[in-house]
Formats: C-alpha cells, sequence, structure tokens
C-alpha cells in the first residue's frame, strides 16, 4: 500500500487576506427571489486575490453554488456539486475578474463576485493528500427495481466525522456486465454528501443480479495545487434487504403452521 503524506506548498498569508459569506436564504427554490437578486445574499460581492468565499445554505432545500450562467452553461471554474441543507461551501478566488454563478438546480437563482488585485497576491493553500484507508464512505441507495434509475448518496469523512475538503473521486456502479455509471465527483471544504444517479437497471437488484458500487479517490487538491492520488476507498454490493428466497421459505413456514393448526383445531394463542 502506498503511503500518502501531506504535501505542504510554503507561502505567506497576505494581511489583506479575507473569508466573506454569502447565504442562500430559506424559500429561493421557489421562483421570485430573483426579482430583488436576493436568491443569494448579497447577490454581488467584490473580494481580493487571495480571499475565500463562503457559501452556508440556510434553505430548506438543496442547492449547487456553479461558476458560469444558466443561459452559457457551468464555466468551470468552481462547482459545490449538490449541498444539503445547512451545510457550507468554500472556495479561494486567486485570480482577477468577475464570476458570475448560479445553482443547477434552481437556474433563476444567480449571483456574481468580483476579485480585483490585492498587493501581496494569492496565498497558496496546503493540499492534505489522505490514504484512502482513513476516509469512510457512507452510501445510502434507493431500491434497486428493474427499469428505473438507482439513486446513490455518498458521504465521505475522515475517522473523526469531518468533510474530506477537496478530493475528487471516481464513482462506479455495475449490475453484471453492464456499467449503469462511471463518473467523476468532487466535495469541497464543507461539502459532505453528494448525489449520483445511475441508467435504468436491467433487472431488480438481487442476490444473483446486484449492484456493485466502487468508490476511489482520484486526486486532492484544487488547481496548479492538485495532487493525484489514485485510491480504492470502499465497494459496496447492493442487494434487497431480504433475499427472494428467503422470503419464499418464510411465506412458505406461515402457509404451514397455519394450515397445521387449522387441522389440529391446535391453539397457538396463550390462555389468558
Amino acid at each position: 500500500m502506498a503511503i500518502f503524506a501531506i504535501v505542504m506548498t510554503i507561502g505567506m498569508q497576505p494581511a489583506f487576506a479575507e473569508t466573506v459569506t454569502v447565504s442562500t436564504p430559506e424559500g429561493t427554490s421557489v421562483p421570485g427571489c430573483e426579482e430583488t437578486n436576493e436568491c443569494y445574499i448579497p447577490y454581488e460581492i467584490t473580494v481580493n486575490v487571495g480571499d475565500e468565499v463562503v457559501w452556508s445554505n440556510d434553505d430548506t432545500a438543496a442547492h449547487t453554488v456553479t461558476g458560469g450562467s444558466a443561459t452559457d452553461g457551468p464555466s468551470g471554474v468552481f462547482d459545490s456539486s449538490l449541498f444539503m441543507a445547512g451545510t457550507t461551501f468554500s472556495f479561494q478566488f486567486n485570480e482577477e475578474g468577475e464570476f458570475p454563478y448560479f445553482c443547477m438546480v434552481h437556474p433563476w437563482m444567480e449571483g456574481i463576485v468580483k476579485v480585483q488585485a490585492g498587493g501581496a497576491g494569492p496565498t497558496p493553500t496546503p493540499t492534505v493528500v489522505m490514504d484512502p484507508n482513513e476516509i469512510m464512505a457512507e452510501i445510502q441507495t434507493s431500491e434497486g427495481m428493474a427499469n428505473e434509475a438507482m439513486t446513490i448518496d455518498l458521504t465521505l469523512t475522515d475517522l473523526d466525522g469531518n468533510g474530506i475538503e477537496h478530493i475528487t473521486y471516481n464513482i462506479k456502479a455495475t449490475q453484471g456486465s453492464d456499467v449503469v455509471l462511471d463518473e467523476e465527483g468532487h466535495m469541497h471544504q464543507g461539502t459532505l454528501t453528494n448525489t449520483h444517479s445511475t441508467t435504468a437497471l436491467s433487472v431488480d437488484a438481487s442476490d444473483s443480479m446486484p449492484v456493485v458500487i466502487t468508490i476511489e479517490s482520484v486526486g486532492f487538491g484544487h488547481d496548479e495545487l492538485y495532487v493525484e492520488a489514485p485510491g480504492e476507498i470502499a465497494t459496496k454490493q447492493v442487494v434487497p434487504e431480504f433475499g427472494t428466497i428467503a422470503v419464499m421459505i418464510l411465506a412458505i413456514a406461515i402457509i404451514s403452521i397455519i394450515g397445521i393448526s387449522a387441522k389440529s383445531k391446535l391453539s397457538i394463542m396463550p390462555r389468558i
């Protein structure tokens, strides 16, 4: 097993570096907030190069913070993926420019981050590369029914329950010889859970045809601080809670007991 270490990039923290918070207020999952530019509050912020912006999901619905616009699509600069109510997403802006963003789930939600030069330049952020054996993967799925997509909720934490910062991972799901999901995902600071969906299953998940889900790390960090670190994190087989044969045996046993009781007039109820 390869030994993973902490990779540090040395740099001086500029005196002006700050953390700016943006709120996703309650009710933004319903159109209307765009009329007053209050889908993200504040709608427009100005920060310095090297500053970090933290978005807090104060709504009851899940949202994304995705660089780009609903008209032109994602820019690829930053993306929170789906982050749940009560969680946060953060991003450090290391370049000047104007960065519009929106919610991919609720495209009327839009905001703007303006980044201006700040004398001392950006602050490199240490990249922590973790051993996959020290990453806890919680996988929750919907029922694996034929002709339906399976929803997979993936939560990644360290051994203390803290979210993994800036990890790129691959999630793959197969059923027999069919690959029903194979894509990369990202978790940033404050993001604990991402949701993925397979293509429609050809048959019900069963003991003989389980859906096998594999999670592998791809790398850690972002931009120029990205470090490749491939390794398997977890594998899970999705099968029914009770196997088909076990259910049949249980049903036959119950029917047999009822039949024997009826013929022998045997009472299986306790006397009072």
